[in-house]
């Protein structure tokens, strides 16, 4: 029962930003829980203070018993980007008014007005008047 736990835990992190894991997890371990600052992802790709001990975590800051050059920092998830951040890096759509988000709904979900050309390259459909190609799908994990 507890390895349903743990993955249905990993499951709903996977889900979340690389933040909220990383806070999740810290909620979840005493010793960061209690320590009042929390965790988060930084910029190196691992949760601020969390190491892997065991079959848990400790809390570096909070516990003299958790010491990094035994244990192994916990990485933050690769989290896609949505379709806004997408839309974002091209400045078609980023520059325009209605932007991007996922039409969820549709099967399979796509970005709206974002379009990916023969050559792999995107384009956004309500402002680029040479914007030809299939629906960009919506990133997930």
């Amino acid at each position: 029962m507890k390895s349903f736990a743990v993955v249905a835990t990993l499951l709903g992190l996977a889900l979340a930003s690389s933040d909220d894991y990383c806070q999740q997890l810290c909620d979840e371990t005493p010793s960061c829980a209690s320590y009042g600052w929390g965790s988060y992802c930084k910029g190196n790709g691992v949760c601020f203070g969390l190491l892997q001990k065991g079959d848990g975590y400790c809390f570096q800051p909070a516990d003299s018993s958790c010491d990094d050059s035994v244990y192994t920092p916990v990485s933050c998830p690769v989290v896609p980007p949505s379709c806004e951040d997408v839309c974002n890096g091209l400045s078609s759509c980023k520059n325009s008014k209605w932007g991007s988000y996922c039409k969820s709904w549709q099967s399979p979900p796509v970005c709206f007005g974002i379009l990916e050309k023969d050559d792999g390259s995107l384009c956004f459909q309500s402002t680029d008047s040479d914007c030809v190609g299939k629906p960009y799908p919506c990133p997930s994990l």
